[in-house]
This record gives C-alpha cells, structure tokens and sequence, in this order.
C-alpha cells in the first residue's frame, strides 16, 4: 500500500522535515526513503512522527507513527495509526471526447434494451457528461465499457439531468450506480494520466 507514493515526515515539536516516498509499508511497517538521504541526529530511533502521504488514488493520507530504525537514506517507522484522509478524486475531471456504444435502457434498467451510440465528453471516477443523438430521459440507464488504457472498466451510468448546448444538440449529466472500487480507481487514475497529458501538451504548444 502507497507504494513508490510521496510523503513528508515530520518530527513533532521539531522544524526537521524528511521528504521522499514510500519506499515499502505492509501495514505495520512504512519504510520512508529520503529524497535527499537523511539529515544525521534528524531524526532518531523512538521520536514520534507525522507521516503525510500523497497517495494518487486514495487522497491526502495522514499518519502518526514511531520512528524504529533510521539508516543513512531511509526511515522505518512502526505503530502507525491513521489520522485521516482526504479523498479529492470526488471533483477530479477530464475532458475526453471519447467515442462509446452500449446500450440504454428505462430507471433501474427497466424495459427493452436498445443500442446506442455516444461521445463522452468529460468523466470523473463518479460520473460523466455525454453527447448524443438519441434521446434519453432522467433516470435511464445506458451500460458501456470505457476505454482507460490500461483495459476497459464496464460502466452502468444514470442520467441525472439533461443540457442543450448552443449549437443545438443535448448532452446529459450521468453518475455511475453499483460501480467497484476497482473501477473508481482505474478511472481515478485516467483521469489523473490523462490531465498530465494534457498540461504537457499545453507547456509544449
């Protein structure tokens, strides 16, 4: 768990900051490996420490912690405990224009199913806005799969409301229902992959 994540570890009621990342953590043990190699009588065997963690999947992730061992680039501490977390990917959204087919059926996937054909046009690890010629109702349902690649994450979304654009057509704000946690990650993380594209081609143009 946080593997290879980011993570600053301060010592309490000192000014001294170990900055690196998560080197190993097995839920006892968190082996934090210092960016810069560790500052000698920084830090030592037994001092209580703060562990901030900049997990890209889960949030913000705070801990309290002994330190156990410290080595000339590395820092073991046990007896963690978390202290709190911050999930952010709730607001986290792209923009896609990605072309999808499945299929839409009535509230709670009620009546015929019929195929269709649409463009999302942003997602979110929760939701999605999309573009399309057919026509559906609040509370349809249109099941697809989704292309991360890194595989296809197969989505149930609901239409929550519908918009017209200026140039005429109607896009429709969707949640997605009964969705795993797997799958909240797998998006969370092409949303973030994606958005880091995106701000590269724009330092580029």
């Amino acid at each position: 768990m946080h593997d290879l994540e980011r993570c600053a570890l301060t010592v309490r009621d000192r000014t001294t900051v170990v900055e690196g990342y998560v080197a190993a953590f097995d839920g006892e043990t968190m082996t934090v490996a210092a960016e810069h190699g560790v500052v000698p009588g920084g830090v030592r065997p037994g001092d209580d420490v703060q562990v901030l963690v900049l997990d890209e999947v889960r949030g913000e992730v705070r801990y309290v912690g002994t330190v156990s061992r410290v080595g000339a680039s590395t820092v073991a501490l046990v007896d963690l405990e978390l202290v709190s977390m911050l999930q952010k990917r709730q607001g986290a959204r792209v923009r896609t224009l990605q072309l999808c087919t499945g299929v839409a059926t009535g509230p709670d996937g009620a009546g015929p199913g019929r195929p269709i054909s649409f463009v999302v046009v942003d997602i979110s690890a929760h939701g999605m806005r999309l573009s399309t010629t057919s026509t559906l109702a609040v509370h349809d349902r249109v099941a697809f799969e989704f292309p991360t690649g890194r595989g296809a994450v197969k989505l149930d979304a609901e239409v929550l409301r519908t918009q017209r654009t200026s140039t005429g057509g109607t896009q429709y704000g969707c949640r997605f229902v009964d969705i795993r946690e797997n799958d909240v990650d797998a998006l969370f993380r092409f949303v973030l992959r994606t958005q880091g594209a995106q701000r590269r081609m724009r330092l580029d143009a």
